[in-house]
Formats: structure tokens, sequence, C-alpha cells
């Protein structure tokens, strides 16, 4: 079972990508911005990051950066999520818009954890479903 940092100030997605992730068999830990993943990176020592871009108090880019100076932390993939376009942050295996499917999501967290030397866990969810972050609500693209 890998351990995934989940890190995003809106608790919708972290509620979302959390339920993904569990339904793929990984262990979740939460922060709400990057100064709080820090801590818990510190502590926990997880397999993944995946986090937003903007937040409070310390933005997903600040984030990426203390983690590629980080003599324990700097080898932890990083996935970058963000409405916006591509920040170009240090240390980011990949970049996710959060206008993309679940199964991309799903895809890209299997394949960074591949390239990192972690098994890639669990099943696909069982509907194909979307985010629309402009409509703030996820859609339903049905079975």
């Amino acid at each position: 079972m890998s351990t995934i940092l989940l890190v995003d100030d809106e608790p919708e997605l972290l509620d979302l990508y959390t339920e993904v992730l569990e339904l793929m068999d990984h262990r979740v830990l939460r922060a709400h911005d990057g100064r709080e993943a820090l801590e818990i990176a510190h502590a926990r020592r997880p397999d993944l990051v995946v986090t937003d871009w903007q937040m409070p108090r310390m933005s997903g880019v600040e984030l990426c950066q203390w983690l590629v100076q980080d003599e324990e932390l700097h080898d932890v993939p990083v996935i970058m999520h963000s409405a916006a376009t591509d920040p170009h942050a240090p240390g980011v295996t990949a970049f996710l818009s959060k206008c993309s499917e679940l199964s991309e999501f799903e895809e890209v967290v299997n394949r960074a954890l591949t390239d990192s030397g972690v098994s890639p866990q669990g099943p696909p969810t069982p509907r194909r479903l979307y985010l629309d972050w402009e409509h703030e609500h996820v859609c339903s693209m049905g079975q």
C-alpha cells in the first residue's frame, strides 16, 4: 500500500481525490496548504505528493522548492494540479489540470509511482467522471 500526501485548500477536492485514491488502495495523508504538507511529509515520508498550485500560507510551487532542497524528501515524486496552465515548478513529475477526467488522474498517479519504483495499486474507479471546476461540480460521464 502506497502512502500519498494530498495537498489542497479546497475541501471538496480533498474529499474527492481521497475517495479515488482510497479506492485505488492507497493510504492518503491530507494537508490544506504547503506548510502543513511539509510538516506531514517530514513526519510520514509519503511515496507521492499530489499538490494544488495556488494555496494560502505556502503555495504548491513553494512546497516543491522546499521538497527538492530537502535531503530526505528530494526524491519523492510530485504531481501538481491546477485550474491554471502548467506552472513549471521545480521537481514536479507531472502536471494535471483540475478539469481532467478522474481516469487520467488515476493514470498519472500510477505512472508516477511506477516511475519512482513503487508498485501502483488497486482498480480504477468504476464510473468515468471528470471535474468541471468552472461549474464547481463533478460530472458523470456514465458507465
